[in-house]
């Protein structure tokens, strides 16, 4: 399941998050965009599937295309989308009939406003799996961020039905950074996502017992604009490498020992 709130990262490079490497919005309008209204999509290829460090997939082919629409009234705006997951390896539990690459499909809406460099949203997301890997969840987020060279930012979500890690409803907590770096000679840009996962309640509760560290994830992207005629939008890729560093707790969740994963993601973004 993807964290749809700033869509860097799904740790795989996800919340994400959250969130893929899209040209965002704002970057949107900067780039060509001048109107009230924007969109962004794009497709990830990425070689492992965590979502806040839960594993999800580990072998195959494994695509996650987005597409994101925003609407601005002022300081505030308007934001809806859906995400999805495509995996090359079929579950033998998915419901007949059922597309079997088709492991997670996210709808979420949310609106967002800005004071000055602090910016405040709230996201309501549903993760389904239309193959029936697992059962629907319904989450609201709570996003603060802020708007300087770190880009530092907090998310806590509820958990309004279903449960991320297969058992009772709980609340994930996350503070990140993600600081950038554009370099003058090039025209490329570089960002160094850093983020720790918590669970204040019932998150990560393998066992009933609640592990309030969940993960701690730092990487390096590389955004790379493509020389592409101003009217059709701005295009980029994006290469990236993540590393996630899982406690306790998660070890339990996902059955491995192993203390710390590598993500490789290649992406391709539209914004327009």
């Amino acid at each position: 399941m993807h964290r749809s709130t700033n869509r860097l990262i799904v740790f795989a490079f996800t919340c994400a998050a959250t969130v893929g490497l899209a040209v965002a919005p704002s970057q949107a309008q900067d780039m060509g965009n001048s109107g009230n209204v924007s969109l962004s999509s794009g497709v990830d290829i990425v070689n492992q599937y965590y979502f806040r460090g839960i594993v999800q997939e580990t072998g195959g082919f494994i695509a996650q295309p987005f597409l994101d629409g925003s609407i601005s009234f002022g300081a505030a705006s308007f934001t809806a989308g859906t995400w999805s997951s495509l995996h090359s390896t079929d579950d033998p539990n998915a419901f007949d009939g059922a597309p079997a690459s088709f492991y997670e499909t996210d709808f979420y809406a949310g609106i967002g406003g800005a004071a000055g460099p602090v910016g405040l949203d709230v996201t309501y997301t549903a993760y389904m799996s239309p193959r029936g890997s697992w059962g629907t969840v319904k989450e609201l987020a709570l996003g603060l961020s802020l708007d300087n060279v770190a880009a530092p930012y907090a998310t806590i979500a509820f958990e309004l039905s279903g449960n991320a890690a297969g058992d009772s409803g709980g609340t994930y907590f996350e503070l990140g950074i993600e600081p950038s770096a554009p370099l003058d000679d090039a025209p490329i840009s570089l960002s160094f996502p850093v983020a720790i996962g918590m669970s204040p309640s019932n998150y990560y509760n393998p066992g009933g017992v609640n592990h309030a560290f969940g993960f701690f994830s730092a990487g390096a992207s590389i955004g790379i604009p493509l020389n592409v005629p101003e009217g059709y939008g701005s295009w980029e890729l994006g290469i990236g490498l993540n590393a996630l560093v899982f406690g306790d707790g998660l070890k339990q969740i996902n059955g491995d020992d192993s203390g710390t994963k590598i993500i490789a993601l290649f992406g391709l973004g539209l914004g327009y």
